[in-house]
């Protein structure tokens, strides 16, 4: 009866939410093409700045080999002069993105019951963590890890079965969908969550037994459902600023090197505005908090996308931690899992963000690993392009993971973590 209260004030929040608010039309994208950009780095900062003073919404990532840009059709030609001007190299991968958009709104709830076909606003996702922990009383719980700025419960699930080992079992705590538009991650965690306590397999049995799982799929609530209702591209929370503007980005808002790399001061930036001071975001204050509370955390994994790699601590220095060996390993191992299910190109990896891609500060896997000392601590950029991945397809990410967990757990065992 506790999570049924629970649930019914979460939700009847959230309506109250959706109509205290006026909501603007969604953002359709129409005509937004896609490119991939490869050349000198100091030019495709240039061809970024360019655009930036005319788009200040504009929707960017650094790879390895370059960036990737979704460009409004006003800033085409320019877009186009720049990447001439700077002798790089761009190929258009969507013509026009917001028939990608469609695609996932034409599957939005089309099945009655949660299924991995389609994506799930945050409320749906919710119902479901509720609707597992009553179908599994005496291995789920509903928890709360914290709170959003619009007043939504960062809610997860913990997976803990008893009378299994002497002692308190290692805790696994998956954090997913801090970064609002990355909606690949919260599917992938929920279908894990799903193999965790329907698999027959008893090697998924043995691994949900094994550790006190606590699993939440999107840590930004607020953020998720914005890009869910109103702008696919969002990023950040939805936190007012005192300069017209809103959100920050929550993988940068850690207290850890706060502000120093791939950040900016700026409120009105689109992307990674890193807060106005080191958790000044309600999300990422409340969740450490709750982060710090937990005995025995072992493993701490974060779920993003898109860039199928493995990154592991710390992301903005090229000096590695004293077990980075040991990390390589085990990540190399839930690597060579998660290959054997896939039909995909192997993740690259494990090394920094540093070494791999780019420096960035800030962020919450940095921070538990040097806050808390959390021995086994990874990121996963997840697969996709443009923070696209067909609906239909999400099991096959959900396999891909399920199996590199499983990996990863294999060799922290066989190296004596646990």
């Amino acid at each position: 009866m506790k999570m049924k209260a629970l649930l019914l004030f979460y939700f009847l929040s959230s309506l109250y939410l959706v109509s205290a608010n006026n909501v603007p039309q969604y953002r359709t994208y129409e005509n937004y093409k896609f490119f991939k950009v490869q050349g000198e780095r100091n030019g495709i900062e240039r061809l970024r700045d360019a655009l930036l003073l005319r788009d200040d919404s504009l929707t960017y990532s650094d790879t390895r080999d370059g960036a990737e840009f979704v460009v409004a059709p006003d800033l085409e030609d320019l877009f186009n002069e720049m990447v001439a001007d700077n002798g790089l190299m761009a190929t258009v991968i969507y013509n026009d993105i917001s028939e990608i958009i469609q695609l996932e709104k034409s599957v939005f709830r089309r099945k009655k019951s949660f299924s991995w076909t389609a994506y799930y606003d945050i409320d749906d996702i919710n119902y479901y963590l509720g609707n597992m922990s009553e179908s599994y009383p005496d291995w789920a719980e509903l928890i709360v890890g914290g709170q959003s700025y619009q007043g939504r419960s960062i809610l997860g699930l913990r997976i803990n079965t008893p009378g299994q080992g002497d002692g308190t079992k290692p805790v696994v705590f998956i954090e997913s969908g801090i970064h609002a538009r990355e909606w690949i991650a919260p599917a992938t965690t929920t279908y894990f969550i799903n193999e965790l306590l329907t698999s027959d397999d008893p090697r998924i049995t043995a691994l949900r037994d094994q550790f006190d799982w606590r699993i939440f799929p999107s840590v930004n609530p607020d953020g998720y459902h914005y890009s869910y209702t109103v702008d696919r591209m969002w990023r950040k929370t939805v936190s007012k600023s005192n300069y017209m503007c809103f959100g920050a980005d929550a993988n940068r808002n850690w207290d850890y090197n706060w502000g120093q790399h791939s950040a900016t001061t700026n409120p009105c930036d689109y992307q990674t505005y890193a807060g106005s001071r080191p958790f000044s975001e309600i999300e990422t204050r409340t969740l450490s908090s709750y982060i710090q509370s937990i005995d025995n955390l072992m493993v701490y994994v974060s779920f993003h996308s898109y860039a199928a790699m493995l990154l592991i601590p710390f992301s903005d220095s090229s000096e590695h931690v004293h077990n980075y060996e040991d990390l390589v390993q085990v990540g190399k191992t839930s690597l060579d899992y998660g290959s054997k299910v896939s039909k995909e190109k192997r993740y690259q990896g494990p090394g920094t963000a540093a070494d791999m891609l780019y420096k960035a500060s800030g962020g919450s896997m940095d921070w538990v690993r040097h806050a808390l000392g959390t021995p086994l601590v990874y990121t996963y950029e997840l697969r996709g392009n443009s923070f696209h991945w067909p609906p239909s397809r999400i099991s096959e990410q959900g396999d891909e993971v399920t199996q590199m967990l499983l990996g990863l757990l294999t060799e922290a065992n066989n190296l004596e973590y646990y």
